[in-house]
């Protein structure tokens, strides 16, 4: 895979989590009181056109107003103190605000790029982050999904890699509130885990989740087939679900779930009391059915 296509794939993650983590990135990775905050049009146009990740104007907790530059950063780019100084020149002549930029690095390696400029009339710098230094703490602690995802590029400080990802697969199993966001936000961790080089680990532990999540070749389709009424056949077990919720159909949503934790139980990935919670049944229904194993 080619280092553009491999950078938009995450660059899509990150559009797709930032609009619900925007602000808790702020305040836990940059360390920002925020009093309030407003979303800035992005398009910077004159005579060349410039995009920031994200621009924000804060009143912090002191009281002082400025715009916030964010970028996301894979690659080790020499070039982007320019683009950065291209940036401050072009928000600072449209909106007249003092500018704070920062650079967020998600790759585990260590940056060598500039981040200053310092010539004879001109200083010039922008603040650069590793995420890789952040504890992953900050983000294992979100109730948010989205953010949850960003605690594998975190550091795991003295923690084995395949813990740490067992406790950020579990907690996004209790934050996820469907089945539907919790195999895109798997499906999200697998990716950017590769920036961690933690695939051997994540796959070892996901890999009997995400293989009933993949559409028609997963488990809850192929029980959805078989059990559940005949729309909820038709659609796979997650859409039986979904509409056994919205149109009453109660025996067959007992079935689809009865049959989706056993499978569960199985595999012993997951404790009784996250079961119960993730599929909204007792502890006494799951304990029941790992009886029934037994």
């Amino acid at each position: 895979m080619n280092n553009k296509k491999e950078a938009n794939r995450y660059d899509k993650i990150f559009k797709e989590n930032l609009e619900a983590v925007t602000l808790s990135m702020i305040e836990k990775v940059l360390r920002i009181d925020v009093a309030n905050y407003e979303k800035i049009p992005l398009d910077l146009q004159r005579t060349l056109e410039r995009k920031p990740d994200q621009l924000i104007k804060i009143t912090d907790t002191q009281g002082d107003t400025f715009l916030l530059q964010l970028e996301f950063q894979l690659v080790d780019e020499a070039r982007m103190v320019d683009r950065m100084f291209e940036y401050k020149a072009l928000i600072w002549r449209k909106y007249q605000l003092p500018i704070r930029q920062y650079v967020l690095f998600l790759s585990d390696t260590v940056p060598t790029m500039p981040t200053h400029i310092e010539q004879h009339g001109l200083v010039f710098f922008f603040d650069l982050v590793r995420l890789s230094q952040i504890d992953y703490q900050l983000f294992l602690s979100s109730d948010k999904a989205d953010e949850v995802v960003f605690a594998v590029l975190a550091n795991f400080g003295n923690m084995e890699p395949e813990k740490a990802a067992s406790q950020i697969l579990d907690r996004l199993t209790q934050v996820s509130p469907t089945p539907l966001e919790l195999n895109r936000h798997l499906q999200q961790l697998r990716i950017l885990a590769n920036l961690r080089k933690l695939s051997p680990f994540i796959e070892q532990i996901m890999e009997s989740i995400t293989n009933y999540i993949k559409e028609e070749d997963d488990y809850f389709f192929k029980k959805g087939e078989r059990i559940g009424e005949q729309k909820g056949r038709q659609e796979g077990l997650l859409e039986g679900l979904q509409e056994g919720e919205q149109k009453g159909k109660q025996k067959g949503k007992q079935e689809g779930k009865q049959e989706a934790i056993l499978k569960f139980l199985k595999d012993g990935l997951l404790t009784t009391k996250q079961l119960a919670s993730y599929f909204d049944v007792t502890e006494e229904f799951v304990e029941d059915l790992r009886k029934s194993l037994d």
